[in-house]
């Protein structure tokens, strides 16, 4: 287990057997798992609450590990449906037990490349555990081994013909064949194969020589060839003496220097383009359960920009046409009454002046007047219409506007009777075109 401090975020090595894990200040912590299980059973560790994992590197005797070749035009039409297909027609598997992983590229008439499964069981351990769900890398640690030993060695120079891979660290050697990169670009082409075989010191000592046959077997089957293909990599002083391979571009070093495997795999900075948190099973953030409604919460935000925009258009119009209007009040009376300074209730004193109705009478119809309004607001606010004149005159109400339809004319009428007390008669309704134009009065 780990000691008393507990790093905040870990990266994770299994090798099969022990589960190895760094900080970011490079402290290293072995995680226990319980019970040993038999292989090709994974059994999560459990993490305290204050630590995540972000990196997960798993062995590829775990896994389900297969080439393919497809006749697809190119590689972004494989998808998970298509290699489960493959898997289920060429094995014995069956595609729902794997989760898959893969990377490949052009090969004469279609494409090629590797092809990784992750089990089942262990995507749903891995989504049980909250330390766990928030890796947002996991990978097979002889992709990522391969992957980088093979653009160190090649330094972004392009190659064609296949290239042999080996990278051999205490017990065992991962190797592999690729061709038709570069390592400028994202992905170093596409790879024929890949294998491990482990080994102890014994083993390696007494069978170096079967050992290097079954290395060359195995190349040879993934397409590479001794006489004029290259070679890089790492390899133990013996193994390479054993292997005699005519163009070696690697380095070698005795047994007791190379790392172990969960170091070796550590040690590398993954950028790696094969990642089974792809897809619908991506890493869980605290975010994430918001994801599905991102693009609702924009098109909310823009719509509420908008209607915010227009309301406080629609208040400075407004604004303008009350001072329109006041101003014109104010003209009204100093043009009909030129005598009289003091303006107290414009309407009242002109119609006063005018011989019309007093000023009690007129705010008696001042106060029908605003309770009718109130009333046509209220319908208005119900079912909407375009209003095109109202008027009200000796205690009548007069109205015209536009609907959608008769029968919104109608709900306007019936909801104005509802809501004024008065009998609303329809004068007059003009069908042509697609809304209806009609005229309402009511006193």
């Amino acid at each position: 287990m780990m000691d008393d401090m507990e790093p905040r975020s870990l990266r994770v090595s299994f090798d099969g057997t022990d589960w190895l894990a760094t900080d970011m200040d490079g402290n290293t912590f072995t995680l226990t798992a319980g019970d040993e299980v038999a292989l090709p059973e994974i059994t999560i560790p459990e993490l305290p609450e204050t630590v995540v994992v972000s990196t997960v590197l798993l062995p590829v005797e775990h896994l389900l590990s297969r080439s393919f070749s497809l006749p697809l035009a190119q590689t972004r039409f494989i998808d998970q449906e298509i290699l489960g297909q493959e898997l289920e027609e060429h094995s014995s598997e069956q595609a729902e037990d794997w989760w898959l992983a893969w990377q490949g590229g052009p090969s004469g008439a279609g494409v090629a490349g590797m092809m990784f499964g992750l089990p089942e069981t262990v995507r749903k351990q891995i989504d049980a555990y909250e330390g766990w769900r928030q890796a947002s890398y996991i990978g097979v640690d002889i992709w990522t081994r391969l992957n980088a030993s093979l653009k160190a060695n090649l330094k972004a120079k392009q190659f064609e013909d296949a290239v042999a891979v080996l990278d051999a660290d205490a017990s065992g050697i991962c190797f592999g064949v690729c061709s038709g990169g570069d390592e400028s670009q994202s992905s170093v082409g596409f790879w024929h194969g890949m294998r491990r075989l482990n080994w102890g010191a014994a083993l390696l000592e007494h069978q170096c020589a079967d050992l290097a046959e079954n290395i060359l077997r195995s190349l040879q089957v993934m397409g590479w060839n001794d006489d004029s293909g290259v070679a890089v990599g790492r390899l133990p002083v013996a193994l390479e003496k054993a292997l005699n391979l005519s163009l070696w571009k690697g380095e070698s070093a005795e047994l007791s220097s190379l790392p172990g495997r969960n170091e070796a795999n550590l040690a590398i900075d993954v950028a790696s383009d094969l990642n089974f948190r792809h897809g619908r099973w991506r890493a869980e953030s605290p975010l994430g359960n918001l994801k599905p409604w991102r693009r609702t919460l924009a098109m909310a935000a823009a719509l509420a920009v908008i209607w915010t925009t227009g309301m406080v258009w629609q208040n400075h119009r407004l604004n303008v046409q009350l001072k329109e209007a006041q101003q014109r009040i104010v003209t009204a009376f100093h043009t009909g009454l030129p005598n009289e300074a003091v303006m107290i209730d414009a309407l009242a004193q002109l119609r006063k002046a005018t011989g019309g109705k007093s000023a009690g009478a007129s705010g008696h119809d001042a106060t029908i007047w605003l309770r009718q309004i109130a009333g046509v607001h209220r319908v208005y606010q119900q079912t909407p219409w375009k209003i095109r004149e109202l008027s009200f005159h000796d205690g009548k109400m007069t109205m015209s506007g536009v609907a959608a339809d008769l029968q919104t004319t109608n709900r306007i009428r019936e909801a104005l009777q509802q809501q004024t007390g008065k009998t609303v008669k329809l004068l007059d309704t003009d069908l042509s075109g697609n809304q209806v134009k009609f005229r309402m009065t009511w006193s």
